[in-house]
């Protein structure tokens, strides 16, 4: 029996076929400026955790890839006080250090505002820090200020996350010395599901204030965000 040979045409059209493919798959790899493009499957790309309220910002779908154990939060000749916040990430024994969790912090301005927009889905004082063996974290921020027209007390808000330990709120930060912290106050974060941890600061002599907080993981409860604000930002 004769083998009849493959015309021209079809060899010419099979090969342009293969080219094609063979183009797609270099195109889906490599951008137009020729740099590797790295395309995460969709499991894998940062999601809103479940035990975040809505509306709070997310801090572990922007942290940087780079994480010390410390970080200065606000930019040179930023307005308002100095202080410092330290302390160490407890597992829940009390005893361990947590290593590998990350504490993402945020606040206001000195004059009450998140951001321009007072925005606070999207503060513009926020930091990250991720403890290593020994838990430490620490951070250099400027006193907050309170919001304008309200009585809450200054605050900074924290969260918290790390391994087999999704993102969730953490209990605020506020300041022994407030006049806003009254009774009333209290009653309104309990409510919320919250008791704030209230920090005793110290000035030294270099005008900065300092204070320290301990953090367990067998404490922080996930709870509600607060979104009512009736004092934007005048335009």
């Amino acid at each position: 029996m004769r083998i009849r040979p493959i015309s021209r045409p079809v060899v010419r059209r099979q090969f342009l076929l293969t080219l094609a493919v063979l183009l797609a798959s270099v195109a889906a790899t490599f951008s137009l400026s020729g740099c590797l493009r790295t395309a995460w499957p969709a499991a894998e790309k940062p999601a809103y955790p479940s035990t975040l309220s809505g509306g709070a910002p997310c801090g572990s779908c922007e942290a940087p890839a780079d994480l010390s154990w410390k970080t200065v939060i606000p930019p040179p000749n930023e307005p308002g006080e100095p202080l410092d916040i330290l302390g160490t990430i407890y597992q829940p024994d009390g005893v361990t250090p947590a290593q590998g969790f990350v504490l993402f912090v945020y606040h206001t301005d000195v004059t009450g505002y998140y951001n321009k927009e007072d925005d606070a889905s999207h503060p513009r004082l926020r930091g990250w820090m991720k403890s290593g063996a020994d838990g430490r974290y620490e951070f250099r921020t400027i006193k907050p200020g309170a919001y304008p027209h309200r009585d809450t007390p200054a605050h900074i808000h924290a969260h918290l996350y790390g391994p087999r330990y999704s993102e969730r709120s953490i209990e605020d930060y506020w300041f022994k010395g407030d006049p806003r912290i009254t009774p009333n106050a209290l009653a309104r974060m309990k409510e919320l599901g919250g008791e704030p941890v209230i920090l005793a600061l110290e000035r030294g002599k270099d005008g900065v204030w300092r204070g320290v907080r301990t953090l367990n993981l067998s404490r922080p409860r996930v709870r509600s965000w607060p979104r009512a604000r009736d004092d934007r930002r005048p335009a």
